[in-house]
């Protein structure tokens, strides 16, 4: 049988109800988005997609952007001509469009280790419903996880500093991508907190 997205989708929704999680409208638009992109193109879906797809379908995370003096639909585009400028012609999509439940090295999977560490924030939180914000936190942590196991070096060596921005995702510097991920956490962060004070409140 093909693999399709939509095959893909159920998967990962019987796998988030194993932990009593559903996906918020937002975060299923986000993750349909990130698997049909990857099917038009024939080939697995990476970090790229996770970090522009959640750029194009969050207000909040558009907001923050715009705050920083970038244009979240730029970013989201620069992404995504950086995903198809390197399609690898030997992978596709039906043989390789892992599932999210899928139990063999899970850790070095983008996929599987983005939903699992937003699963986590969900947990901690204590909600059961996954959303776009749980989505970037975790593709933010997996990818400077990621970096500090394979101790890259950069060809473009605007990109040798200490901090992490989307211009490392795509392995050259761009003034658009140029926000730090410690800023983007803090801000998504604090947001999350005050919107847990309200309800308790």
């Amino acid at each position: 049988m093909k693999i399709k997205p939509s095959i893909v989708l159920a998967d990962l929704g019987e796998y988030l109800s194993l932990y009593g999680i559903t996906l918020s409208e937002e975060a299923r638009k986000t993750l349909n988005d990130v698997e049909v992109f990857a099917y038009k193109c024939d080939n697995p879906s990476n970090y790229n997609l996770f970090f522009s797809k959640v750029i194009r379908n969050s207000e909040i995370i558009r907001n923050i952007f715009k705050n920083y003096g970038k244009n979240p639909d730029l970013a989201a585009l620069i992404l995504e001509k950086d995903y198809y400028d390197c399609i690898d012609e030997v992978s596709n999509y039906d043989r390789e469009a892992y599932s999210y439940s899928k139990v063999y090295m899970r850790s070095r999977n983008e996929k599987t280790s983005i939903i699992d560490t937003a699963l986590e924030y969900c947990v901690k939180d204590n909600r059961a419903i996954l959303s776009n914000i749980d989505i970037l936190l975790a593709s933010m942590d997996d990818y400077e996880r990621i970096l500090e196991e394979d101790d890259s070096h950069w060809v473009d060596k605007r990109l040798n500093k200490s901090h992490t921005t989307l211009s490392h995702v795509c392995g050259h510097y761009h003034g658009n991508l140029e926000i730090k991920f410690d800023d983007i956490r803090k801000d998504l962060l604090n947001i999350k907190k005050n919107n847990i004070d309200v309800k308790v409140a």
